[in-house]
């Protein structure tokens, strides 16, 4: 058994992807509560997965990009999630990037 399955994530993590690209389909979009301080964010929900993928801006821009900036039109489409890493309160940490195609 894997120790992180233990306590899982509320959100999807680099980790779930299993260190590969991931192609997936936009089920839905919504706001959510996450983290310790539990602030509201975007959240997309994916068919291929049960728990949401918290946006940023970096990721919102990219979906944007191919998609446009009316959500309710994403539905349907797909996006290519990849695993990578990003500077976190002066930590590298896992994080998931969406390809632009």
């Amino acid at each position: 058994m894997n120790a992180n399955d233990l306590c899982p994530s509320p959100h999807l993590e680099a980790a779930d992807l299993g260190g590969k690209d991931i192609r997936v389909t936009i089920a839905g979009v919504a706001f959510d509560e996450v983290g310790e301080e539990r602030k509201t964010k975007g959240t997309i929900h994916f068919k291929e997965f049960i728990r949401a993928f918290v946006l940023n801006r970096t990721n919102l821009k990219r979906i944007m990009a191919q998609h446009g900036s009316e959500t309710d039109e994403w539905i349907g489409k797909k996006i290519t999630l990849y695993p990578s890493e990003t500077d976190f309160a002066g930590k590298t940490v896992p994080c998931i990037r969406v390809r632009e195609k």
